[in-house]
């Protein structure tokens, strides 16, 4: 701890709202385990936690005010992350404006350490010596022992009660009990299987020898049944003598009597798509080939470049992915795979475990704990090779990174929105690559307009792949116009008259056809016709979504739910009809109208549980059914050779929101269906039906003609300054009241115009939110928009968003909460 009058300490990072790491001291038989990125067990508060060293350094002398708690425990040697994620980290914290702690919530420092719990025990002494104990406090004072600890969920079960903190306490208060934290131990990052093996005859007691050696009791029969067994097949695995017939109580009687005895073996958890689908031979097109020439110089010299692989839909980016990995894994380097979304992606994953077999795997959101423990201590010990996952896969530990892939660039969930770090993955993965010098690869039938934008500034390099694998051409895609088919037949059709054809036609010919209607549910909206009631959530701003399983009313935001009415609450009229259409109510209109045709549902509520969504696509795969029905779930990384119609049934949907990236937001979607056709032997059609069939986003959608599309977009934005060509700052206020967000709101704009100086950004608002009121709170926002050419960093407003807002003491105290958002996606 101490050395020539100078303490040895770490300051040692701790997952909570905290700026700054904390101090301890480094107690002398741990100093040589300890360096930045190791984990470490230590004292905090009553308890303990779990922490990150940052980095160790010496005092000259104690601090005057505190004393220093040493570290408790050093979990293990190996750093838990390595140099490049404390410094992504750090840098996380300081552009997206939050507190270092939670930014290093992002690596789960806790996911391999045990709660630490609160445990009691009876104190040495006569309960006689003690004020007099009520029955109920006597009661867990007799289940209390002064020899063991007992946590309170013990004791629960014990005594059959609930509820028992107060009278713990108050055992402990009447210095009859004592409590303590326990130490937060360490959890296997792997699972265990016993196995047994046959001692020799000459180690075993004589008792034993009696039993199943000098003995023919039928009593010890089964006994020595298992020792021939084991004499037979030597060590065997606990799992197998029990399918064998070998009870566990036989097992435990003959370790107990020393006759076997048992180790235990890792074993791991077996990953894999659950989606099968044979592999077809590939090899590279003149295309595919070229870009991976142009990669691959970084590759090996060891290179930070940012490419962009502009690929239209079929042209096969994922097999340029995984060439590009086996380079890397040649060269003995690690490759992250970023994905939007994987539960959703089998195919991909599936091809991905084809060509890199045990060295791949993928972390997501449905795994359980110990899933993601082993995962990320599989990528510490190279166990395994390539991570594919969603935005949190870009913190996976691995040590000798040589390559990032982000597929699906420009998709929205790459953002995180609804906690802090409000990160984005793409910035986050460039930057990793930047601090290990390597290329790191975008790919997208349609990027994004700022990655777009980068690559004609130069920043990044472009790359356009033109043609479909094996020369299959494009779908064609034709436009549907509502007004005339709601004209010709007097009323809104779900399916027009054109899509009932051509799905007609598919189920003739036994091809198979996607409907993509990116709302779920049966119906947005009910309303009462006599007086115009329309049902609202109680909690928030927005309408109820009639489900039609169940017949209930559900809230989509904060999960309210309640029975769908028969009468009118307000008037009591009858007359209630279901306004809109969702995914429920589309696949009821199409089974009416083909009563033998087999369908398929894709939308959250089919496919809730772990594994759902593989079974659909599994299903669908194997021609089980002949369309399938969905939400945005089935626009993305799909490929079936059967699908040749697509039909999108509510292509506006989005299209005329207030926000500047509605028409690129609703064109990628719309994009990304119609590539789900004719990726097999067999063209393809699309047909996209719409109210506003005049609107030029259509125009370059037919044509199959994004850059253009961009163009157009561009120079809109240009004259507008919207991004890229200015930086956003959303500022969020919410609030239990109104009155308190237009009050506090107003507060913060006043302070931004006073600070503005000259530096070149804009302050709108304070307004309601779109979504003016979530879960009983209400939500104003301001929105700062800097000139890219004045601040192009960003540096002035971060600065004084961290200063003055998010470290502000004054604000800390407002009973307001104060969400900042950097570069927001989304203003929802």
């Amino acid at each position: 701890m101490q050395d020539n009058g100078k303490l040895h300490i770490a300051e040692v990072v701790i997952a909570i709202p905290s700026d700054a790491p904390f101090s301890y001291l480094i107690p002398d038989d741990m100093a040589d385990a300890l360096s930045p990125g190791v984990q470490v067990t230590v004292p905090f508060g009553q308890s303990y936690t779990a922490g990150i060293v940052l980095k160790t350094n010496d005092l000259e002398e104690p601090p005057a005010d505190y004393a220093l708690k040493p570290i408790h425990d050093v979990v293990s040697p190996q750093p838990f992350v390595g140099p490049d994620i404390l410094k992504l980290l750090q840098w996380i914290a300081s552009y997206y404006i939050c507190h270092l702690g939670e930014a290093f919530r992002l690596i789960h420092p806790s996911l391999n350490i045990k709660k630490s719990r609160l445990e009691f025990r009876r104190l040495n002494g006569s309960v006689a010596d003690t004020p007099q104990l009520t029955d109920s406090l006597d009661a867990v004072y007799q289940a209390l022992t002064d020899d063991a600890w007992f946590s309170l969920e013990q004791l629960e079960r014990k005594l059959k009660r609930k509820n028992l903190l107060y009278r713990t306490h108050k055992l402990v208060s009447m210095g009859v009990a004592e409590k303590r934290y326990s130490n937060p131990d360490a959890r296997k990052a792997y699972k265990t299987i016993a196995v047994h093996n046959l001692l020799p005859e000459t180690d075993w007691p004589e008792k034993a020898r009696n039993k199943y050696l000098d003995s023919d009791s039928p009593k010890y029969a089964r006994g020595r049944e298992l020792i021939a067994y084991l004499q037979t097949n030597g060590a065997s695995r606990r799992p197998d003598l029990e399918e064998k017939g070998f009870s566990s109580d036989l097992i435990r009687r003959l370790l107990k009597e020393t006759v076997i005895d048992q180790s235990d073996e890792e074993v791991y958890r077996q990953q894999t798509p659950g989606y099968q689908e044979a592999q077809p031979t590939i090899t590279l097109s003149d295309e595919q080939q070229q870009f991976v020439d142009l990669v691959e110089p970084a590759l090996r010299n060891g290179e930070h470049k940012t490419y962009v692989l502009h690929g239209i839909t079929g042209s096969g980016k994922t097999q340029v992915y995984i060439e590009l990995i086996l380079k890397a894994l040649e060269m003995g380097r690690q490759a992250i795979v970023l994905i939007p979304e994987i539960v959703l992606t089998p195919q991909t994953l599936s091809r991905f475990y084809h060509y890199f077999g045990d060295k791949v795997a993928a972390i997501h959101s449905r795994l359980s704990r110990g899933e993601r423990l082993e995962v990320l201590q599989k990528a510490r010990e190279g166990k395994i090779s390539v991570v594919v996952g969603p935005r949190s896969a870009i913190f996976a530990p691995f040590n000798n990174l040589g390559l990032i892939v982000i597929d699906e660039e420009h998709e929205s969930s790459f953002k995180q929105v609804d906690s802090q770090p409000r990160y984005h993955a793409r910035e986050v993965a460039i930057y990793r690559a930047h601090l290990n010098n390597i290329p790191i690869v975008l790919g997208s039938a349609s990027p994004s307009f700022e990655t777009l934008y980068n690559a004609e500034q130069k920043k990044f390099t472009y790359f356009h792949l033109g043609k479909r694998i094996s020369s299959r051409n494009l779908p064609r895609t034709r436009l549907v116009d509502n007004r005339a088919e709601w004209r010709r037949a007097g009323a809104f059709q779900l399916l027009s008259e054109n899509t009932l054809l051509q799905l007609e036609s598919r189920l003739l010919t036994r091809e198979q056809s996607m409907l993509l209607l990116n709302r779920r549910g049966f119906s947005p909206y009910i309303q009462c016709q006599e007086c115009g009631f329309v049902a609202k959530c109680p909690n928030c701003d927005i309408t109820l979504t009639y489900h039609s399983t169940g017949k209930n009313l559900r809230c989509h935001y904060c999960d309210h739910t309640e029975h769908g009415p028969s009468v009118c609450p307000d008037c009591q009229g009858t007359d209630i009809v279901y306004q809109g259409v969702g995914t429920q109510k589309l696949e009821q209109e199409a089974a009416r109208r083909f009563p033998h045709a087999r369908f398929l549902r894709m939308d959250q509520d089919t496919t809730r549980r772990k594994g759902d969504h593989v079974k659909l696509l599994e299903k669908f795969r194997r021609a089980e059914a002949d369309v399938l029905i969905g939400t945005k779930m089935i626009a993305k990384g799909l490929d079936f050779e059967r699908v040749t119609l697509v039909g999108i049934i509510n292509a506006d949907q989005g299209l005329h929101f207030p926000d500047f990236r509605s028409a690129e937001k609703v064109f990628q979607l719309l994009m990304q269906a119609a590539g789900r056709a004719g990726r097999g032997a067999r063209s393809g059609e699309v047909l996209i039906q719409t109210f506003d069939p005049n609107h030029y986003i259509y125009r370059y959608l037919v044509q199959h003609d994004y850059i253009n599309f961009y163009r157009k977009e561009i120079a809109s934005r240009s004259s507008l300054k919207y991004p890229p060509y200015s930086r956003l700052c959303l500022i969020r206020i919410v609030a239990d009241r109104e009155e308190l967000c237009v009050h506090f709101g107003n507060r913060l704009a006043k302070f931004f115009w006073q600070a503005k100086k000259d530096k070149g950004y804009q302050i709108l608002g304070p307004a309601p939110a779109p979504l003016a009121k979530i879960n009983n709170r209400y939500r104003y926002q301001i929105l700062l928009k800097q000139d890219r050419k004045t601040d192009p960093s960003l540096s002035y407003l971060r600065h004084l968003l961290k200063e003055s807002v998010y470290k502000s003491d004054e604000v800390k105290g407002w009973p307001v909460e104060i969400q900042i958002d950097i570069d927001p996606v989304d203003i929802l």
